[in-house]
């Protein structure tokens, strides 16, 4: 699947993103990570840019882990509903034979093939709802799975911006440090202009006398 690059607003600034989503998908992601980092320097102005930035990924980051928490929940509930399912299964299955072997007797157990057929009755309803039940909750697990993978590419999106702000971080600390030496050896320089202009000082006063 080819890879679509879109220019998104994300806090004021432009970035480039890369995906296989359609471009409407990219800007919905981009816009809700905007609105996350909106909503926390709306509550607190004098953050910066990289901490606002790295509290949104931490908030999403939340969010994640808390739809994989309850797709998690829905998957172990699923795989409930299937044990059941498949007991009921199994369990209409022996009637289903049972019934099998009371209808090949049926002339001198006419009342028992009866009885038998009401309880069939029964377990067909129990496997239709459980079985209701089961593609009701497989829709909600499919419906998780879709948010769960939406936020996980809002995460990954995050993070990439994270490391980007390292390397900035990093660039600014050397140049930083490159200032620093220079503002070291621009004092070493004047010390050594005043020196010897006050050697020159000197000479020249001792000249005048």
């Amino acid at each position: 699947m080819d890879r679509k690059k879109i220019t998104v607003k994300i806090n004021g600034a432009d970035y480039i993103i890369a995906g296989e989503e359609s471009q409407e998908k990219m800007l919905e992601i981009a816009s809700y990570v905007d609105d996350r980092i909106k909503d926390i320097t709306a509550k607190n102005n004098k953050l910066n840019q990289t901490f606002a930035s790295v509290l949104a990924a931490l908030n999403i980051t939340n969010e994640l882990f808390i739809e994989k928490d309850k797709l998690k929940e829905i998957e172990a509930r699923e795989q409930d509903y299937i044990n059941k399912l498949n007991e009921l299964t199994d369990k209409y299955n022996d009637i289903e034979y049972e019934n099998k072997k009371l209808n090949e007797e049926m002339n001198s157990n006419f009342g028992d093939a009866k009885k038998t057929t009401l309880e069939i009755k029964s377990i067909k309803e129990q496997y239709e709802n459980l079985y209701n039940d089961y593609i009701k909750k497989s829709e909600e697990l499919a419906k998780f799975r879709r948010e769960y993978d939406l936020l996980k590419r809002e995460k990954d999106n995050k993070q990439k911006e994270l490391e980007k702000v390292k390397i900035e971080l990093s660039e600014s600390k050397y140049k930083l440090i490159d200032l620093q030496n220079q503002l070291l050896q621009n004092q070493i320089d004047l010390v050594k202009v005043k020196k010897e202009f006050d050697e020159f000082k000197s000479s020249y006063d001792n000249g005048a006398r």
